[in-house]
Formats: structure tokens, sequence, C-alpha cells
């Protein structure tokens, strides 16, 4: 196989089974540059008809948001304005891609933010178009035109084929000097559960070193966060240059943590063991929001920060 990354063909495998159902699911690590990845990668036709009709489906088990998704897509929306307002982007004309059932677009359009969103699949952008009353629109990032300042992703960028051309789409979206906030699972983690690492819907699993080098011709890296998930805020690039990967430190740190991940150091390191604790919290939260309607409940949110 060829790395999406690099274009070298010197891999390792590091999984052969999906960790969510068992199927046979091959992953790899190019020693060239530190990307994880499928193999083979998806080409984006047939990723696109999957996210259009069954990935909510799939992964959700409904065609629409249930009020505790509504619940916690608002909760993290208000989080990563908070994100937002730490790099001093608190406004501008902005782009919310893979915007699920809305809720980020909705927020962020009353926080101080012109928003708008894109969404593929169907029933989500239709359910948060007449919830919400916002202006999210059913289709691919390659279906957007127009200019923006910002424009934000958030588990979205490992489910897609082909990462550097993304964000070569982005760049020409993107205003002068204007931002891009990705956010993606962090492969490097110690907190992700060996039943949730690899799986058929993440082509790619980032490390910081390699969305960086993703996104290296077209931005430049002006604020991360690194937890469990990765957080970067880019910025424009005034003219494309070279593609930078990742040099042998970052390589190696990431070929070192992959070789570490198993249930000894999720429960102990990654504090697996206290997970079972807070999803009990969770879900006593969440049965007292069955009465409540989705655009009532975002308000709440709202009121409440």
């Amino acid at each position: 196989m060829t790395c999406v990354l690099c274009s070298n063909e010197i891999v390792k495998i590091v999984s052969q089974k999906d960790s969510k159902n068992g199927s046979f699911l091959k992953v790899i690590l190019c020693e060239s540059c530190g990307m994880v990845q499928q193999d083979p990668i998806p080409s984006e036709d047939k990723v696109n008809e999957y996210y259009s009709n069954e990935y909510r489906k799939d992964y959700k088990k409904t065609i629409t948001p249930k009020i505790k998704h509504v619940f916690r897509a608002g909760n993290l929306a208000l989080d990563r304005i908070n994100f937002l307002k730490k790099s001093q982007i608190s406004s501008g004309k902005l782009l919310d891609v893979g915007a699920g059932g809305g809720e980020f677009t909705y927020i962020s359009g009353k926080l101080g933010f012109d928003s708008e969103g894109i969404e593929p699949n169907i029933g989500y952008s239709q359910y948060g178009k007449k919830e919400y009353r916002i202006d999210l629109n059913t289709g691919q990032l390659s279906d957007v035109s127009g200019q923006f300042q910002i424009i934000t992703m958030f588990h979205v960028l490992e489910h897609i084929p082909d990462p550097v051309l993304t964000f070569k789409r982005l760049w020409k979206l993107i205003e002068r000097d204007g931002h891009v906030f990705i956010e993606v699972p962090n492969i490097e983690t110690s907190k992700a559960s060996p039943h949730n690492i690899y799986f058929r819907a993440h082509i790619h699993y980032f490390s910081e070193a390699t969305l960086v080098a993703s996104a290296s011709p077209y931005f430049e890296k002006i604020y991360s966060e690194k937890k469990s998930n990765l957080r970067i805020i880019f910025q424009k690039k005034p003219i494309i240059e070279d593609l930078v990967l990742p040099n042998s430190k970052q390589i190696s740190h990431t070929t070192k943590r992959l070789k570490s991940k198993g249930w000894i150091e999720y429960l102990l390191r990654g504090n697996g063991y206290q997970k079972i604790f807070s999803r009990l919290k969770q879900a006593t939260i969440e049965s007292s929001l069955r009465k409540k309607s989705s655009l009532g409940l975002l308000n709440e949110l709202i009121k409440n920060q």
C-alpha cells in the first residue's frame, strides 16, 4: 500500500480486527511518516454514499438525533466555542462541516458567529433545519462554495479518504488570514478503550504530528489541545507551501504509543475504571431530559453557561 500522506510503501500492520464487531479490518502504520490508516483506503464515492445513507443508523441507531444526543452535542458546542475564544476567535462567517443535527451551528449563531452548516445525512440535516431554523444544507464539503472566515470540522477528517486534499479544499474556501478548527480522536491517547480504537468508520488515526503534516501546505498551527481528542486551530497560509512530514522523533513516539495500548494502560493510566461511574451519572442526567424539546434544551444550555 502507498501511504496517503507521504506516498511511501514501508508499512507495518498494527491491527487486523474491527474493534466494534470483530470483523476483518487491516490498519497499518507508515514507518516513513507515522500515519496510521486503513488498508485499503475506500474511494471517496463509496465513503460519500455511506455517510449519506448508512452511518447514522449504524453508529447512532437512529435516523434523527435523540434528545440525549442533542444534550451531548449542545454541551460540546459550548465547550468548542470557548476553545475558539481562547484563540481570540469570537465572531465571523462560519461553516460547520459534518454538522450533524445542527446543534453547533445553532449555538454558535446565537453566540456571535454568522453560522451555517453542511451535513451529508439527510435525516440529520433536515432535522436541524426544521427544529432550529438554521442554514443547514445536505451535502459534502465538495458541494460548498463561497468564502468563510472560520470552518469547523468535528470528528469528520478521520472519515475522509484524503486528508491533504481536504485541507486543499478548505484553503480555497477560507478568506485571507482565516481559520480552520479541526477536532479528531487522538491515536496516542491512553484513554481509548481497546474496544473503541480501530473500526471501519475511521479511515485515519491521527497524532498531532500527522494532523499538522496533513495541513502543512495550506495552514499553520496556531493553537492546540491534546487530550483524548486532538483540537487544533489552523490559520490559512497566504501561499501554498511544500508538505512538511513528521520528524523521526515524532514517528518514534507514535510507534511506541501504539505498542503500549491495551487494557492495563487503559484501566490504570487512562483511568478507564472510572468510566462506569461517569456513565451512570450521565445516564441519570439524560433520563430527565425525555420531555424536553431540542430547541428548548439548547436555549437552556446557552442561558446557563
